[in-house]
């Protein structure tokens, strides 16, 4: 496994096939509704590379096996994780959810949003101190960085995967 790295609009078409590699289930889970081939596309080809961040993580032969797509606006952070099957229970998606984090503490954002409907990740926001705002389970997760300064994923070891 290589280092993170951080995805520019070169290394669009690696971020789409690992995309499409995901099935139905993890792509509701991933997109929070049923997208195809078409609609994943789309989204790759609207990241704003200049402005969005792409990180990730890849096998020694390039392919992408952990992606994240962090928006930073207004102040907020709100992102996406993906793992490609074969790599879960790796400590890959910990590895980005940490990054995503110490990201949204160099950009200045005062809070850092999760649309996630994924088990996985709903289990590393809590356990990093997200909250629904007023309980309303139908609001996203967030994360308010002055109010909790040393929010940080925990560490887990990445196993070589």
């Amino acid at each position: 496994m290589k280092p993170m790295i951080r995805f520019g609009p070169a290394d669009a078409p690696r971020m789409l096939a690992h995309l499409l590699t995901l099935d139905a289930d993890d792509r509701l889970l991933r997109f929070g509704h049923g997208i195809r081939n078409e609609g994943i596309a789309s989204y790759v080809a609207g990241i704003d590379f200049a402005r969005d961040h792409a990180h990730g993580l890849t096998t020694s032969r390039g392919e992408i096996v952990a992606l994240a797509h962090v928006a930073v606006r207004d102040g907020e952070v709100d992102f996406g994780l993906s793992v490609t099957p074969a790599y879960r229970r790796s400590g890959l998606g910990w590895a980005l959810f940490g990054h995503v984090i110490a990201l949204a503490h160099q950009s200045g954002a005062r809070r850092i949003l999760c649309h996630s409907v994924s088990p996985a990740v709903l289990h590393m926001a809590g356990a990093c101190g997200f909250r629904r705002p007023r309980g309303d389970p139908a609001a996203a997760l967030a994360l308010h960085i002055l109010a909790e300064p040393h929010a940080t994923a925990p560490r887990r070891a990445l196993s070589a995967a």
